[in-house]
């Protein structure tokens, strides 16, 4: 009964949706199809013109630079414009910029627009859940922010489908290539259209108020630099180890397990079907353990499941390698996602409104830098014909963040838990 009551409560609550709220959700679901018919088919498509795997790593690597660098600019310009009209530049500029791609084989035009696509979606990312937080009631927050990642990484489910699907339909029509730019394009129409109901929405910008300037500004608001630094650092230690595998994913399945587009197409799919729905359970799991409990738990279960990815071929026959390596990739996948919401509750809980920003700001940039690190050295030794490393380096990662996690932020919330409850000022960011 009390299940039931929770289902009733929370459709009551998404019918309540502004309207707002609304417009983003439909916003969300185009922005994310063309999300997923990227993951599985841009880097093919640089595979199909000819280029080699260290290009594709070298482009990840000056994207994860540029975007890494521009984190606290962006946040500047959408302080300046307002967040409505940064996220929509930054997505109208990354539609542009994917159309230039596909229909481009010379590699300093790939190299700009890798560049240029990093520092639009900077702007989009810096801006988009910021205009959310402030143009969405308390009452309808939560469930918003639930229902959109819930539908963000479904619309990603169906852009994998589309982008594994469509050049099997269609392959007695035309060569690969033109058949990978199709595919792309349609997802790129379907972004075009997202923008639509983003320009519709009814933005209540503030600017935000500002003490000193330059970096004393940016370090005003942070009282605990020691909790900023160590989030940082765990941030960054895990954006490394998934960096030299998370971007490659398809290259190690088209090149290194020789599956067919539609194979990894159905294979990131039902990733991102089980992610949606390990999401939506985060909250259970957090109901039976501490939050540092069900992140390190969670992580580490993940790391024998990325060496089986790496370690498949040597472990299964030609005819189930495939379904070795993709069931393990869905199981780290879904463990991945069920920490992370619970990850950023903890981190929002642990700093103080006033250096939070500034937290994530800091850790954008690592993650990004240290992600492009990753994938440009990844994509050299995918390129050499190793594709055990990589997975090595991720799982090493992930376990070494898990216990810099437990070491580091274990007594901080058993000293939580010893204390009456404060109440602090601002809610914590989606």
């Amino acid at each position: 009964m009390a299940a039931r009551g929770d289902l009733a409560e929370y459709a009551l609550a998404v019918r309540s949706f502004s309207r707002n709220a609304r417009l983003f959700i439909v916003h969300v679901i185009g922005m994310d199809t063309v999300h997923g018919t990227s993951l599985v088919l841009v880097n093919l498509y640089f595979l199909a013109v000819g280029l080699p795997i260290e290009f594709i790593g070298l482009r990840l690597l000056l994207g994860g630079i540029a975007g890494a660098a521009f984190s606290v600019p962006a946040g500047l310009i959408s302080d300046r414009i307002g967040r409505k009209w940064s996220f929509i530049i930054g997505d109208g500029a990354g539609a542009a910029l994917y159309l230039i791609t596909i229909f481009s084989v010379d590699q300093g035009i790939l190299l700009g627009t890798g560049v240029l696509s990093a520092i639009a979606g900077t702007l989009h990312g810096v801006s988009e859940p910021a205009f959310m937080a402030e143009n969405s009631e308390q009452r309808e927050r939560v469930h918003l922010f639930s229902v959109s990642d819930g539908l963000r990484t479904l619309s990603a489910m169906v852009g994998s489908l589309l982008g594994g699907f469509v050049p099997l339909l269609a392959a007695s029509l035309a060569d690969k290539v033109t058949l990978y730019r199709a595919s792309i394009f349609i997802g790129i129409a379907i972004w075009a259209l997202s923008l639509i109901p983003a320009l519709m929405l009814r933005g209540r910008d503030r600017p935000l108020e500002r003490g000193a300037s330059g970096i004393r500004g940016i370090f005003a608001g942070v009282r605990h630099p020691d909790r900023v630094l160590r989030l940082v650092a765990v941030g960054g230690l895990v954006a490394l180890g998934f960096g030299f595998v998370g971007p490659l994913f398809n290259v190690f399945f088209y090149e290194g397990l020789h599956a067919h587009t539609h194979d990894i197409g159905v294979t990131f799919a039902s990733g991102s079907l089980f992610v949606a729905l390990a999401a939506l359970g985060a909250p259970f799991l957090a109901a039976r353990m501490t939050k540092v409990q069900a992140v390190v738990g969670t992580r580490l279960l993940a790391v024998p499941f990325i060496l089986l990815i790496g370690l498949s071929p040597s472990l299964a026959t030609v005819t189930t390698v495939l379904t070795l390596a993709g069931l393990a990739y869905v199981i780290r996948s879904v463990l991945a996602s069920a920490a992370s919401p619970i990850a950023e509750a903890f981190t929002m809980e642990i700093l103080d409104p006033g250096e939070r920003g500034t937290m994530v700001g800091l850790r954008s940039a690592a993650q990004q830098t240290l992600s492009g690190l990753g994938a440009f050295l990844g994509a050299r030794l995918m390129a050499g014909g190793d594709y055990v490393t990589p997975f090595l380096v991720m799982a090493a990662t992930y376990a070494a963040s898990a216990v810099l996690f437990w070491l580091w932020f274990r007594p901080i919330e058993r000293g939580a838990q010893t204390t009456p409850a404060i109440a602090v000022a601002g809610e914590p960011a989606d």
